[in-house]
């Protein structure tokens, strides 16, 4: 039997994501009318495939602009991400949101999509992490970090994402504890769900950072590697990214990151029956 996707739009009149459909789409050079036609071909794709349900009409095209609108490239990533979780255990195995341990991961650090776009239409996200290395767990922070970008895929529609990653807190704790093993599978995902990363800035990094660098620079296509800037301020940072769409305590007029991070798990709380459904596609022979 095919599960039900949860409506995004049922569930939430103030969604946390804004997004910009319509430019999204010109940026592609595609009318609504085009966009239907090709949804509607790939769902009759779909139907031949021996998927457990109907992907959204908002997922599809969370996929299609992030393979460019490339018919062909976005049936591959459709059919990766039905994949994934079987292929990739060490990250969704205990991933529901519901344990224990994903629950505590939120004390760990964060991957946090922030609500407005940029004026090019890119989404910024902010990933941090707790000086507290005490209870760290890769596998889970990382799962975590998927969770959420799980829920991207059924409400977010941008061209890009620029990350910020906030690593005041960075430690050698924290880098013994990221097993090669771990982070080469997280890395492996990103770049099979093609997700589309347009700048990867690192501020307040401790010296530790050099090998978090070289060893993202080994796992990362070359040309996100090469998208990778460093800064010893945010002032430099600010050259790069709209500081006006940041959250006040990184010197913006958004909500303070922590506000943010609590909207996210009521979201994920929203979509609890759906991640219900992922772990049993993941379990199921």
């Amino acid at each position: 039997m095919k599960s039900k996707i949860i409506n995004a739009e049922n569930l939430d009149p103030q969604p946390l994501l804004l997004i910009n459909k319509e430019g999204v789409r010109k940026y592609w050079g595609k009318s609504e009318s085009d966009v239907c036609e090709i949804l509607k071909d790939l769902q009759e794709w779909i139907k031949k495939q021996n998927f457990p349900e109907m992907p959204t009409n908002h997922m599809i095209e969370f996929f299609l602009t992030n393979c460019k609108y490339k018919v062909e490239a976005t049936k591959d990533v459709l059919s990766t991400y039905y994949k994934i979780r079987k292929q990739v255990p060490e990250i969704y195995e205990d991933s529901n949101p519901r344990l224990s341990e994903i629950e505590k991961s939120w004390t760990m650090g964060c991957y946090c999509p922030l609500p407005q776009l940029t004026d090019d239409l890119c989404r910024i996200s902010i990933v941090k992490l707790d000086s507290n290395t005490s209870n760290f767990v890769a596998s889970s922070y990382f799962a975590n970090i998927m969770n959420i970008y799980e829920l991207r895929i059924y409400e977010d529609l941008c061209l890009s994402e620029i990350i910020i990653c906030d690593y005041s807190a960075l430690s050698w704790g924290h880098v013994f504890k990221m097993d090669i093993f771990t982070v080469r599978k997280m890395a492996h995902i990103m770049n099979s769900l093609k997700n589309r990363v347009k700048q990867l800035h690192i501020v307040d990094s401790p010296s530790c950072i050099n090998i978090i660098i070289a060893l993202a620079k080994k796992l990362l296509n070359k040309k996100l590697a090469d998208r990778i800037v460093v800064h010893k301020s945010y002032d430099s940072l600010y050259e790069h990214v709209p500081k006006d769409l940041l959250p006040c305590d990184y010197g913006g007029k958004g909500r303070p990151l922590e506000e943010i991070i609590d909207m996210w798990k009521e979201k994920v709380k929203q979509y609890q029956d759906r991640f219900d459904t992922l772990e049993a596609w993941s379990k199921s022979d």
